[in-house]
């Protein structure tokens, strides 16, 4: 890892949320600080951008809208998807994610093309990101995989230039609450999608 290097950071903010969700049923609560996340998994090279990649009802709640805003001042690019109100089986009415795993690939994949880093850091352990991974070393650079160590594909894995697994990082990457801060901003999702795609 050449400290000459340019990095981006692509994170899959519905696979972290997933994957954090899960982390607190058995091992307790956690916020992530993103800034720490970025800082941590880019190392010594030069941090080229970051961006987080979600979805939220038309309507974000407070929670969300303070969220982002976190996340952009602290430097990180979001785009935001509106999430779909789709039926499912039964006929109920439920909230899908569309757009956000597209928004990423081509952020991804564009980005490589126009020459705008030399290594990628994927934050997601989904193996719909194979393709477009795979693309982008066959362009030259490297793609660093960060993930859930329970949601990381073994597709993506296997593509991966290296593999950070989330759960052995959680200490570095701990949100710490000033007293000023609101504590959901950091831990509320941005989307609860109650169906994936």
């Amino acid at each position: 890892m050449s400290a000459s290097a340019r990095v981006m950071v692509f994170i899959d903010g519905s696979n972290v949320f997933w994957g954090l969700k899960n982390y607190r049923t058995t091992m307790g609560p956690l916020a992530i600080d993103y800034a720490k996340l970025v800082s941590l998994v880019s190392g010594p090279r030069q941090v080229r951008g970051s961006h987080y990649y979600c979805s939220q009802p038309a309507v974000p709640s407070e929670g969300q809208t303070k969220f982002i805003d976190m996340l952009r001042q602290s430097g990180i690019s979001v785009t935001a998807k509106t999430l779909k109100m789709r039926r499912d089986s039964s006929g109920q009415l439920r909230a899908v994610e569309k757009g956000v795993d597209v928004a990423l690939v081509t952020d991804l994949l564009s980005f490589a093309w126009e020459m705008a880093y030399d290594d990628a850091v994927l934050v997601s352990g989904d193996a719909d990101y194979t393709g477009a991974v795979e693309k982008v070393k066959s362009k030259g650079r490297m793609v660093d995989v960060v993930a859930w160590r329970e949601s990381l594909s073994r597709e993506l894995k296997l593509v991966a230039s290296k593999v950070v697994y989330i759960d052995d990082i959680v200490d570095k990457i701990r949100l710490v609450e000033s007293t000023s801060s609101s504590s959901s901003s950091a831990s509320s999702p941005v989307s609860r999608p109650s169906a994936r795609p």
